[in-house]
């Protein structure tokens, strides 16, 4: 599995993530280079498709919203997005998460 997308540091991990905003539904839609791409039905207008694409990945992975947040990016497609939580768990979770595409 190319993990390319993933950074594991002592307190979570770091994803890349292309942002697809303005879509019918939010989903996972793969790999896009070395990113997940996820997909978000808000507009990038405001930070909403930030704030959505924030929510997602915490409910995809089962983590509280207040631990996932967009480190670097906030205007643009290619982001940083860092999780705080037990590391462990998060890799599982990513793995089970991104294991269908």
């Amino acid at each position: 599995m190319n993990l390319s997308y993933l950074t594991v540091v002592e307190n979570g991990i770091y994803l890349t993530v292309h942002a697809q905003p303005g879509a019918r539904q939010a989903a996972l839609r793969g790999l896009h280079g070395d990113a997940i791409k996820v997909a978000v039905k808000e507009a990038a207008q405001d930070g909403k498709a930030n704030k959505a694409i924030e929510a997602f990945i915490a409910k995809s992975l089962g983590v509280a919203k207040s631990s996932v947040s967009v480190v670097s990016g906030q205007s643009s497609r290619s982001k940083r997005i860092f999780i705080e939580d037990d590391t462990s768990e998060l890799l599982r979770a990513v793995e089970g998460w991104v294991s269908g595409i």
